[in-house]
């Protein structure tokens, strides 16, 4: 996950790109009902995570804790995905008996 730009401000919305792709991506993984749904919507959190955590490390600004903020909410929401994904599957199986 490169972070392009020479100014912390172009960072950070490299960082919010980072987290709005692996949210998508989420959410798409999610869509195609894939086995793999559960690991790939945990990566993506840590995926957001991490962008959080870089963050943190630059040039701190007004911007600076929307920014951290906005990439925990994107690493809640891939958690959420997840969490929808076991309810489901729980559903598909009350379903079956």
């Amino acid at each position: 996950m490169p972070v392009t730009g020479s100014s912390p401000l172009l960072k950070k919305a490299d960082l919010l790109k980072n987290c709005c792709q692996a949210y998508a991506y989420a959410v798409e993984v999610h869509q195609n009902n894939s086995r793999m749904a559960e690991d790939m919507c945990k990566s993506c959190a840590e995926v957001c995570r991490t962008c959080a955590e870089e963050c943190l490390k630059l040039e701190q600004d007004s911007l600076s804790e929307d920014t951290y903020q906005m990439c925990l909410k994107y690493a809640e929401m891939c958690e959420k995905i997840m969490g929808f994904q076991t309810r489901s599957t729980k559903k598909e199986w009350k379903e079956s008996i």
